[in-house]
This record gives structure tokens, sequence and C-alpha cells, in this order.
């Protein structure tokens, strides 16, 4: 069982995400989960889920932040995705959690963590995506118009996912922040 924890836009904005990438039929990107940002990838999060209640109390004492959406970007030629505009919020929680999980500097690199942190919420790839470069081009065109404005959101809570096999990641659990 693999886990990862993530951030949910509000359904409006998740729903709004999600068809678009489902417009593109080769984009099996939302076939694995559904659109987030991640806040923690799953090195560290093992198993026998010992790491779960550390990971509530973490969650449960950092206060609400915001978000907003704003550009896209990519990851070379294989990644398109909605870039969030610098959140301190963000990074002190994912920080916190990575800290929390003693993950050595290796680990950190493997999964871009730490100082290599780089939020967003990926619209296409081309890698284990399904998109070819082309097809990836002309989802940008179209996410320039389509995403040219997206309502910022508060996060009020996150999201721990949970993966047996070959299954789609689902939810395990929503952990609310601190009110």
């Amino acid at each position: 069982m693999k886990f990862f924890i993530g951030i949910v836009p509000p359904l409006s904005t998740k729903e709004r995400i999600a068809g678009f990438q489902k417009s593109f039929p080769s984009n099996k990107v939302p076939y694995f989960t559904e659109p987030h940002i991640t806040l923690k990838a799953p090195n560290g999060l093992t198993e026998d889920k010992s790491w779960l209640a550390k990971v509530m109390t973490i969650i449960g004492n950092h206060p609400r932040f915001s978000i907003k959406l704003s550009g896209l970007d990519g990851f070379e030629d294989r990644v398109l995705f909605l870039n969030p505009e610098f959140s301190q919020g963000l990074i002190d929680l994912h920080m916190k959690l990575v800290t929390l999980l003693n993950l050595d500097l290796e680990e950190q690199k493997k999964f871009y963590e730490g100082s290599l942190y780089h939020p967003h919420l990926t619209l296409g790839e081309t890698t284990w995506g399904g998109m070819s470069l082309e097809e990836l081009k002309e989802m940008k065109k179209k996410a320039e118009f389509e995403f040219y404005t997206i309502p910022s959101f508060q996060v009020d809570s996150v999201r721990v996912y949970q993966k047996e096999n070959d299954e789609p990641y689902q939810k395990l659990i929503d952990i609310p922040l601190k009110f």
C-alpha cells in the first residue's frame, strides 16, 4: 500500500480541473487521483501507518492558509501544471512533515522535497501520464484560456491518500487544520 498527502481545491475548482484533464483522451493523470497539490510524497509514509497519528497532530496544529493558483508552468517538456503563488503556510507545513518523518537528504532529493519542494497541481504528463509532447503543447494552449482566472481558496483540511496495487489513489482521511 502507498500513501501521500495532498491539498484538494474546492469542489467547483476540482471538478473544473478534472473535466479539463479528461477532455484529453490520452491523459491518464485524472485516473490516478483527483486534482491536488502534493504536500508530502509517499517516501516515509509506511504501510504500518505508524506515522499517521504524528501527521494528524502536525496538521491539526497548523493554521489554515490560502492558496492562489496562478498561471501555468512545467517540469521540462514532460509535465504541465497549475502553479500556486508562494504560500508561506504551504511551505511551512511541507517542511514540518518532512522534518517529522526524518527524511535523509537523498530521500528529499529523490522526491523533490525540503529545499527542492515545488508545489504544483498537475494537469498532464508525458512519462507516466500517457500524453505525447504535441498533446501537452495543445493542452497548454487550451489551459492558458481555461485557467486564466481561478479564485484563491482557503485550505481548511489536508487529505491523506492511499493506494493498493494498481488502483487509483483514494481518500484515506481528511485532517482539519487549526481554526
